[in-house]
């Protein structure tokens, strides 16, 4: 089973790279989602209490993600201080559900298990990752996606800001997808990695990392 690591800028276009490999066969574990059960873990819930207090919580007492990401993404110090406070509470848990289903994934002889997590690198992630996709994206492009989910350009540029610089990204990637206008493009490409890498003709050998 190949672990491919999915990597690229805000609404680059992950999301459509990963429902192609999805389609193509792949197990996919979506951080995001992750992170959100993390949340209502009570013990979570507890340590966020004591760091953030009562005020990122609703009504119900679960944990508001947008009084939560307020608090978390921006340029002053308070704010990477308090992105790195909920990273040490959230990144472990993750990380276990990450590995549970890594090893579901291979014990159900998955052809590939795909990592969809913007936080990959900084949580060490990568290291699972045979093969590491870069979606690459104009910034107008990303934008343009960005403010179509109802984001403004200033939340999307302390989104950005908070994540690893885009030639960091690039730089530790194994190929580079290129996602501007044409889908099919995006999905043409992936499948080629897929024959390629994933599922070669017999005889054939890959190269992993």
């Amino acid at each position: 089973m190949k672990t491919i690591g999915i990597l690229g800028g805000i609404a680059s276009g992950k999301s459509a790279a990963t429902e192609a490999l999805r389609q193509l066969g792949a197990v996919i574990f979506d951080a995001d989602k992750a992170g959100h059960q993390v949340l209502e873990m009570p013990e979570v819930k507890e340590q966020i209490r004591d760091r953030f207090s009562n005020d990122v919580f609703d009504e119900e007492g679960n944990v508001s993600r947008p009084k939560l990401a307020r608090l978390v993404f921006g340029n002053a110090d308070d704010h990477r201080q308090a992105l790195a406070d909920l990273e040490k509470i959230s990144h472990p848990r993750i990380g276990a559900l990450l590995e549970a289903a890594r090893l579901h994934a291979m014990a159900e002889d998955a052809p590939a298990f795909v990592l969809d997590a913007p936080v990959m690198i900084k949580a060490g992630w990568i290291r699972h990752c045979d093969y590491v996709l870069f979606i690459d994206s104009s910034r107008a492009h990303r934008l343009q996606r960005a403010l179509a989910r109802k984001w403004t350009e200033n939340e999307f540029d302390i989104r950005e800001a908070a994540q690893e610089e885009l030639e960091v990204k690039r730089n530790l990637a194994d190929i580079v997808i290129p996602n501007n206008d044409d889908l099919s493009q995006l999905r043409a490409a992936i499948e080629a990695f897929w024959k390629r890498q994933v599922a070669p003709p017999p005889g054939h050998r890959g190269n992993p990392r």
